[in-house]
C-alpha cells in the first residue's frame, strides 16, 4: 500500500517530493519522530527535511551520531535536478542505507 499524505498536515513541496518517491516506488515513511525531532521523511537511514527555512544544524548532528544520513532540501528544490540527483543517489544506494529503520 502507497502511503498517503494528508493535504491538511503537508506542504505541496512535501506531496510533490512523496509521488517523486512513489512514482520510483522508494519506500518512505511521512513525518517520523526521530530522537524527539520529526523529520519530513525517512526512507532506510536517510532523514529529509523539506522545508522553506535554515537548516536545524543540532538536529542534523543528532540525526547524524545516531547513524541516520541527514538531507536538507529546501521547497524550490523539489522537481529540480537536486531532488532528481537524489533519487538517483538513493536508487543506486547500497541496500543497508534504504534498509526501513527501526
Amino acid at each position: 500500500m502507497r502511503p498517503q499524505l494528508s493535504l491538511k498536515n503537508s506542504t505541496k513541496a512535501e506531496r510533490r517530493f512523496a509521488e517523486l518517491l512513489k512514482n520510483h516506488r522508494i519506500p518512505f515513511r511521512h513525518r517520523v519522530k526521530l530522537l524527539g525531532r520529526e523529520v519530513d521523511f525517512l526512507i532506510g537511514r536517510y532523514a529529509v527535511e523539506i522545508d522553506g527555512h535554515e537548516q536545524d544544524t543540532v538536529k542534523n548532528e543528532l540525526l547524524a551520531r545516531a547513524g541516520y544520513i541527514p538531507v536538507h532540501l529546501n521547497n524550490a528544490e523539489v522537481g529540480t535536478n537536486a531532488a532528481h540527483t537524489l533519487i538517483s543517489c538513493l536508487l543506486h544506494d547500497s541496500p543497508m542505507a534504504l534498509q526501513r529503520s527501526r
